[in-house]
């Protein structure tokens, strides 16, 4: 029996096993969604206009986030009202200043989110 074939045979499932890794693995997956994170949290720093007072010298240059957007989120969202907080929402689920369209699903998903549960993210 040639290698290959022995090396398909081992690979074979039980009947009653479920794959629910089927389409990614779970770093894969984790992955995805650091960046629809990242990516939603560069919205609201540019919906907020962060990149005004940022240190990084190409936020100010590309009048928008292109640096770390969790810090500067962090640091700067202590300073916008609650009302101003809730309006942006809108704005993100729009596509920030931009309007750019989700990436993926999970960034479309994310948008909709309350900003205290995608700030909640493990950054």
């Amino acid at each position: 029996m040639p290698m290959s074939q022995r090396a398909v045979r081992g690979n074979r499932r039980k009947p009653g096993e479920k794959d629910f890794t089927k389409r990614r693995t779970v770093d894969e997956g984790l992955a995805l969604s650091d960046a629809a994170h990242a990516a939603v949290w560069r919205l609201y720093c540019e919906v907020f206009k962060f990149w005004r007072s940022c240190r990084v010298k190409r936020c100010r240059r590309h009048r928008r986030c292109r640096g770390e957007p969790a810090p500067c989120l962090m640091g700067g969202l202590s300073s916008v009202p609650e009302a101003r907080q809730r309006a942006a929402a809108a704005a993100v689920i729009a596509g920030g200043p931009r309007r750019l369209a989700p990436s993926t699903h999970m960034e479309w998903r994310l948008r909709r989110e309350p900003l205290p549960l995608v700030m909640a993210w493990r950054k």
